[in-house]
């Protein structure tokens, strides 16, 4: 048995880790400040090994208290939204790299074992093909440098202060519980309503889709593998699904009779349609990540195919559509 200190614990991602490192007898600590977060993802969840502490990544000396005692985290709490970032990188800045710093100095102080760190795909550049963990970083968004700076400072304290971290680049993870302001859940919740998903343009983006379950066996394979130490790695399906596909596989799995509407919203502007949506500025036209040193190293590969992804969150949506109220905030 492990005790396990997770940040952004009650969020999507962070929700589903808990569910399954509680399975495994562990003891979890979920350390959250409910701006994304939501208390819903984890009230199914009847454990007395399970912890729920309300504070914030900012506040360094909650921070390392309320990690004392486990020896194990994975840092899940970030700012998610880029568009947020675009209007206020100061913020984006001090929550996403700032507030990693401060993980990073409490688990060594606390004599952490390991230390898994979240990132993201955005740390690459605009590419034609698959990147690989080698590729340019080159961010095109603030949200990016936020999250490749955070990594920075992981691989810092794994190579020279004895700390041993990992970073996942988290490709466009979904399934049940995914947060509303995203493609596949305004889809699914116009679905459900009896209305035709809305889609920007041709739809031609190319994305990489992958479901929750398999970015957290992989997240899971890495906390108790030493190999994993100190890389970084892609955390994706490693196949390319464009926009206007992944609309076309909402309805599909719907089984109702609606057609696809194409909206010409262009970069910077909100949707006419669509209330509070608004198109991201320096959009990618692809997002696609080679996955190959997840399996050379480790030996992961993901499982479920992008239909039956979507199945299993739609599904799960239809009984909690009320979770998904609001498209926009301004707020951190």
């Amino acid at each position: 048995m492990n005790k396990i200190f997770i940040t952004g614990g009650a969020g999507f991602i962070g929700s589903h880790i808990v569910e399954t490192l509680l399975t495994e007898g562990n003891e979890v600590t979920v350390y959250d400040n409910f701006t994304s977060g939501t208390k819903d993802n984890l009230k199914h969840i009847k454990s007395n090994k399970l912890k729920i502490i309300a504070g914030d990544i900012l506040d360094y000396q909650k921070l390392e208290e309320s990690m004392r005692g486990c020896n194990y985290v994975s840092h899940h709490a970030a700012q998610l939204e880029i568009y947020l970032a675009l209007d206020d990188p100061q913020s984006d800045l001090n929550i996403n790299t700032v507030g990693t710093l401060n993980v990073l100095k409490a688990a060594k102080k606390n004599n952490i074992k390991k230390v898994i760190n979240i990132s993201s795909a955005c740390v690459y550049r605009q590419t034609e093909g698959a990147t690989k963990e080698t590729d340019d970083l080159s961010p095109n968004w603030e949200y990016g440098v936020s999250k490749l700076a955070a990594e920075k400072y992981a691989k810092i304290f794994n190579d020279y202060k004895g700390l041993p971290t990992v970073s996942l680049r988290y490709a466009i993870v979904y399934g049940e519980r995914e947060w509303i302001r995203r493609a596949l859940p305004i889809f699914l919740k116009r679905i459900i309503n009896g209305e035709a998903p809305v889609v920007f343009c041709k739809g031609e983006q190319i994305r990489d889709f992958i479901y929750v379950g398999d970015v957290v066996n992989f997240h899971n394979l890495c906390l108790k593998d030493e190999k994993a130490n100190g890389h970084s790695f892609n955390v994706g399906s490693g196949k390319g699904a464009s926009i206007k596909e992944l609309a076309e596989l909402s309805v599909l799995i719907s089984k109702k009779n609606l057609k696809v509407i194409y909206e010409d919203v262009k970069e910077g502007e909100f949707s006419k349609i669509i209330k509070g949506k608004k198109r991201n500025t320096a959009e990618l036209k692809k997002m696609l990540l080679d996955i190959s040193k997840a399996k050379d190293i480790l030996g992961w590969e993901p499982k479920i195919k992008l239909i039956d992804g979507i199945r299993k969150e739609y599904d799960w949506a239809k009984n909690n559509i009320l979770r998904w109220n609001k498209i926009f905030s301004t707020k951190w």
